[in-house]
């Protein structure tokens, strides 16, 4: 019963889990690493997972730390991580402009895109904050803040 239970977790969440994989990785073999790493770090967990949060939340937390703890293992220096699989809202944005912004964004530092990614996703402050551990006050902070680099950014183009 256990089994089954997790493994609904994991094919409901299964988006959710690649979104992640995609944001710390840059080959699809790195990605299916990160995604069995993940898998089982969620695997370990689960008999300790307790849902006084949403099943999706913890599946994200679990997610990211262990892509943070993957990144830090093999030593990577890249302070962005690609924009793969992120959609922007359309906004009537031509493919020129959408470019450009995806250029804009692909300068920010890799905290900042992540954070950034779950808010186009569309996820509100609150969940944003519990997914990476920080308030919903820091989540807005932070965002006025990427909100003030991306204005600089294009002032610079």
């Amino acid at each position: 019963m256990m089994q089954h239970q997790f493994l609904t977790l994991i094919e409901e969440h299964s988006a959710a889990i690649n979104r992640v994989c995609r944001s710390f990785c840059h080959t699809t073999e790195d990605c299916e690493d990160l995604r069995q790493d993940i898998i089982l770090n969620l695997w370990l967990g689960w008999s300790r997972y307790r849902p006084t949060a949403k099943p999706v939340t913890w599946v994200w937390r679990v997610a990211v730390n262990t892509g943070i703890s993957w990144w830090r293992h093999r030593h990577r220096q890249v302070e962005t991580s690609p924009l793969e699989g992120i959609e922007l809202p359309d906004n009537g944005l031509d493919r020129e402009n959408r470019e450009w912004l995806h250029d804009l964004i692909r300068q920010l530092p890799a905290k900042d895109q992540k954070l950034l990614r779950l808010y186009l996703d569309g996820w509100k402050q609150d969940e944003i904050g519990e997914m990476l551990g920080i308030s919903e006050t820091n989540v807005q902070t932070r965002m006025s803040r990427i909100k003030q680099k991306l204005r600089n950014l294009s002032a610079l183009d």
